[in-house]
């Protein structure tokens, strides 16, 4: 029982040490800025746009760059074309889906 108990708590540290990527999504406001933590890597899987009605436009994923490293520093766009479409324009928000893994030396 005591050694598989102690297999189990291995395999459980070692799982958590080689973590799988997480995902997750933050909202910012039109012309905002966000740094990426310290030793992690985010890459932009989808972003929309919203004036907070319900009504969210996908916008492309060109408006980003394709990954960004640790410390580098994202600045959401203050406008692009996509934002015409909202009636309401006077209170705009991204809504971004991030994807985050380790940064490997």
């Amino acid at each position: 029982m005591k050694t598989a108990l102690l297999l189990a708590s291995f395999f459980m540290i070692h799982w958590s040490f080689f973590s799988q990527d997480s995902t997750f999504v933050k909202s910012f406001t039109a012309g905002s800025s966000v740094k990426v933590p310290i030793g992690k890597t985010w890459r932009i899987e989808k972003a929309f746009i919203s004036n907070g009605d319900g009504y969210q436009i996908k916008i492309a994923k060109t408006n980003f760059k394709e990954q960004y490293k640790s410390a580098e520093q994202i600045v959401i766009p203050y406008y692009i074309a996509e934002m015409e479409l909202l009636t309401d324009r006077s209170m705009l928000f991204y809504l971004v889906t991030i994807k985050e893994s380790k940064e490997i030396n």
